[in-house]
């Protein structure tokens, strides 16, 4: 329970014992004005019963004093009228029943009225004749009693609910301070470091604001050196000086990736830009000059395909590079159209013997498609954009189908089928401690089972499944199989595994409310479940992922973001959405042997996590030197190859 809650039950239980007492003492008050007002009207009605009495009954006449009686009895509000003897026998009188009308019967047996009975002597002379009492009917008494006990209690509840309200609001303006204070804890516990605006007036709370923004201040300053410190090993190792876009070496490594299925895509464009006869330029013109165009073609690029590419490089000294996924090929023709109009304003008409132009084409490709191929047909398409005349676009449409010869709608079909029938197997990888040997986790891999019986990597049918919009369902089949293996396992068996996501399953609210409920009603007796996103994922929705990683830690599950490292906002990535652990992409461990600045890259991506108490995973772990490297620079968890292959024995 919050100490904003506490503090406002305590107080109110104070209060609503104040006014509880302050109630109980306004009934009582009132109850002993009541009596009081009883017993005088008693005694009025015996004072003026004395005279007459005495008269009647000195002169022996019981009938008049039974008529005196009786009229008084009838016209007054009373209980009981009797004449006394000098013997304390009854001599005559009047009584009826006590009545207490209108008043809740609970009420008048807690609450009782003892009014005190009137008396009177009644003297002849000097001779005493006996004596008159009388006690008062308490009917309008009571009534009287509960309708101010009820006016009583709503006013008091009325100022209960009226000091209720003031307490809150007081509390709130005194504690809000201590909210500022608990949401930068939780922030800091997600590894971000804000300030607090809000300057409380307690000077123990101001003392507390001021050291946890100076504490943040100082590691959010730490942590923008160590990020800038890595982003400039980055850029040694994959930036373009000149233009600022990715380098050769960078295309390389993130177009290897996009073909090995480690980019979920279910359709990508290569786009390529050549500068034609640039070496005759510069000889002459100037080099400067030349640079200059190169930089324009850049700044083009990023102006049309900015946030449409997710890959943009110079490939070489004239030549570059651009990847679009899943974009319509109408757009992809619009967007070519665009790039090429802006270039032809960089590249006016030159005169000289040199044609300095520019031209452009684009191609198709899929995931499974060799790197050299693809390149093969690009520079195809190049040529006969340059055939078609300057500055000339070439946009190849067609692209061969998949492996396996199926097209588009056998796939969906296939893919359904598979649904239907539950078809879909599951293998594990383990992920493994590079200094002690302990495998980690298992990564949880699945394969349709296709109708021949065969197993279809998920390379071949991701592509078609996400074309039409079957990730969801795909990846709930998968989870089900799996929330199946944890419900099956062993008294005592400890299973810790890790399962990636598509980014199409966190558009789906139904997927993500099953999800929900499932992991909600997971024992957690020996489990330890990690859900993963691939970078690129994380970066086409960062609101979508963050609030996923939100869920998942709410339900004692951990977050990891796979194939880590090459984009140019992996480090901004890392600051905004802090994960449990990171995977780094295998081409970035398989390079950083034979390049410095990717090694110390590698190196930076440690530290900058460590730092933000993020565990690193090296992928594609193939070779034991490859190993030694890793635990000379830090990195706690190797997968690959040389730790084993993905198998359904490991499940």
């Amino acid at each position: 329970m919050t100490l904003r809650r506490q503090l406002f039950l305590g107080i109110s239980v104070i209060f609503l014992g104040v006014f509880i007492g302050l109630a109980i003492l306004g009934v009582s008050g009132t109850r002993t004005y009541l009596e009081e007002q009883l017993g005088s009207h008693a005694q009025d009605a015996a004072s003026s019963l004395v005279h007459p009495l005495s008269q009647s009954i000195g002169a022996g006449d019981r009938i008049l004093a039974d008529t005196q009686v009786a009229t008084l009895f009838d016209r007054g509000y009373f209980q009981r009228i009797a004449v006394l003897g000098t013997d304390g026998a009854v001599v005559l009188g009047r009584e009826l029943p006590a009545k207490i009308d209108g008043v809740p019967l609970w009420f008048s047996s807690r609450v009782t009225l003892d009014a005190p009975p009137g008396e009177a002597f009644l003297i002849a002379g000097w001779r005493q004749l006996g004596k008159v009492v009388v006690v008062s009917q308490p009917t309008h008494a009571y009534q009287y009693l509960w309708k101010s006990a009820l006016e009583i209690s709503g006013w008091m509840l009325l100022a209960y609910l009226l000091a209720l309200w003031m307490t809150r609001m007081v509390l709130h303006w005194i504690l809000n301070p201590l909210s500022e204070i608990e949401r930068s804890a939780m922030e800091i516990q997600q590894k971000h470091f804000g300030q607090i605006a809000i300057k409380p007036k307690a000077l123990e709370l101001s003392r507390v604001v001021g050291a946890m923004n100076e504490m943040s201040r100082k590691i959010s300053e730490f942590l923008d050196a160590e990020s800038r410190r890595a982003e400039q090993f980055r850029r040694e190792a994959y930036q373009d000086d000149l233009t600022g876009l990715d380098n050769r070496r960078s295309f390389e490594l993130r177009l290897t990736q996009a073909l090995d299925g480690d980019i979920p895509f279910s359709d990508a464009a290569l786009i390529g830009v050549e500068v034609n006869n640039l070496k005759s330029f510069n000889t002459e013109a100037s080099y400067r000059q030349g640079d200059q165009f190169l930089v324009s073609v850049a700044t083009a690029a990023r102006s049309i395909l900015g946030d449409q590419a997710a890959i943009l490089c110079r490939t070489s000294g004239s030549s570059f590079g651009f990847v679009l996924f899943d974009r319509d090929p109408a757009m992809l023709a619009d967007l070519g159209r665009q790039l090429r109009d802006s270039l032809q304003q960089v590249f006016p008409e030159q005169e000289g013997d040199a044609d300095f132009s520019f031209s452009i084409g684009m191609v198709h490709f899929r995931h499974g498609e060799k790197r050299a191929r693809l390149m093969s047909r690009l520079d195809l398409a190049i040529e006969s954009a340059r055939q078609s005349g300057r500055n000339a676009l070439q946009y190849v449409v067609d692209v061969n189908s998949s492996e396996s010869g199926l097209g588009s709608m056998a796939w969906r079909e296939l893919i359904r089928n598979a649904l239907a029938e539950n078809r879909w197997t599951l293998l594990g990888q383990p992920v493994v401690s590079l200094s002690s040997g302990q495998v980690m986790q298992q990564e949880i891999m699945t394969r349709l089972i296709g109708n021949d019986g065969n197993l279809v990597p998920a390379s071949v049918f991701l592509p078609m499944a996400m074309r039409h919009k079957l990730m969801p369902d795909i990846d709930q089949a998968l989870l089900s199989l799996v929330f199946r293996r944890l419900e099956e396992r062993g008294e005592g068996e400890v299973v810790n595994l890790a399962v990636n996501l598509s980014n199409q399953s966190l558009e789906n609210r139904e997927f993500l409310a099953w999800l929900s409920g499932r992991l909600s009603r997971l024992s957690r007796r020996g489990v330890q479940l990690s859900f993963e996103l691939t970078e690129y994922g994380c970066s086409l929705d960062m609101e979508s992922s963050r609030q996923f990683a939100d869920m998942l830690r709410t339900n004692q599950v951990r977050f990891g973001i796979d194939h880590f490292g090459l984009t140019p906002t992996s480090l901004q990535l890392l600051r905004e959405l802090p994960p449990d652990y990171v995977k780094l992409d295998a081409g970035l461990v398989a390079e950083a042997p034979e390049n410095e600045a990717a090694r110390a890259l590698l190196r930076s991506i440690v530290s900058l996590a460590s730092t933000l108490e993020v565990e690193v995973i090296a992928q594609g772990v193939e070779t034991l030197a490859q190993v030694e490297m890793l635990l000379s620079d830090s990195v706690k968890g190797g997968q690959g190859y040389h730790f084993g292959a993905p198998s359904a024995d490991r499940i």
